[in-house]
């Protein structure tokens, strides 16, 4: 009789407008239903019956002839059967009828950290939401965020965390996040570290240093605007902390190398000898 009664659900699912996001509904098969959430009965020859209502905080719905029944925590077909069994037990004789889920309740994440819109979220009809696309809602990073330190307590107190190559778009792209989720974007720890450039580049003194934490010999000169034209690239003294390091500039360029610079470094670019 199940069997039947699901073949007229499914033929009264296309004819009949519920209202609400019908599509957002198929991705959801396995949804369970939750206070808040509005739904509508429909009843095949029984139009007295139809009804739509929301599930209240007791988590039962009002249904004309069976009064309040439970239905928070079933799935839809699951909540479907239920009235069924209880209309086919006492007013109606296999009865055609279909639940349907005319808007879901509320969801949210909250996002914190460097994000330009911090706040909560709420996650959209389909029920799926990624953290590639929480950053997008929540306006993308700010300029002081470390990218590469999200970190998500989940709402059943377990702690992922997403840094270096976990954090990429595509791995955000496929991490789904559940009501009551929160994420927070950590601080780059570089946010206020400098460098120093001194000697024969064009623009001496400190600058920023990059905030993903990632600098070479090159890009620090290249900051101050390059070398002058009495440089000499031979003689290049790097000052890290109570270290001093003697580096030739032109040997490095030449083989294609580098060296990389923390914050707080001090770089020397000494003058030509005529």
């Amino acid at each position: 009789m199940i069997h039947f009664t699901r073949f007229w659900a499914g033929l009264l699912a296309l004819l009949l407008p519920f209202g609400g996001a019908r599509g957002d509904e198929d991705t959801r098969k396995d949804y369970v239903l939750k206070v808040g959430d509005g739904v509508a009965l429909r009843v095949f020859n029984e139009p007295d019956l139809d009804t739509d209502t929301r599930i209240l905080k007791t988590g039962e719905i009002s249904i004309p002839l069976l009064g309040s029944v439970r239905i928070e925590g079933m799935t839809v077909d699951a909540a479907t059967d239920r009235i069924y069994e209880l209309y086919n037990a006492d007013y109606l004789v296999e009865p055609k009828l279909t639940l349907s889920i005319t808007e879901y309740a509320p969801e949210y994440v909250d996002i914190l950290g460097e994000v330009k819109k911090a706040g909560r979220v709420r996650i959209p009809a389909t029920g799926r939401l990624d953290l590639a696309s929480l950053f997008a809602m929540a306006g993308g990073f700010t300029p002081e965020a470390d990218r590469n330190l999200v970190t998500v307590m989940k709402a059943d107190g377990s702690v992922q965390k997403y840094n270096g190559t976990q954090a990429s778009e595509s791995v955000l792209q496929r991490v789904f996040l559940s009501s009551g989720d929160r994420v927070i974007v950590g601080k780059s720890a570089f946010v206020g570290r400098t460098f120093t450039m001194l000697g024969e580049v064009k623009s001496e003194g400190p600058y920023p240093f990059p905030l993903d934490g990632k600098l070479d010999l090159v890009a620090a000169i290249a900051a101050a605007g390059g070398l002058t034209d009495l440089a000499n690239p031979k003689k290049v003294t790097l000052r890290r902390g109570s270290q001093t390091t003697q580096i030739d500039y032109q040997a490095l360029s030449r083989e294609g190398r580098s060296l990389p610079i923390r914050s707080g470094d001090i770089i020397f670019v000494a003058r030509r000898i005529f």
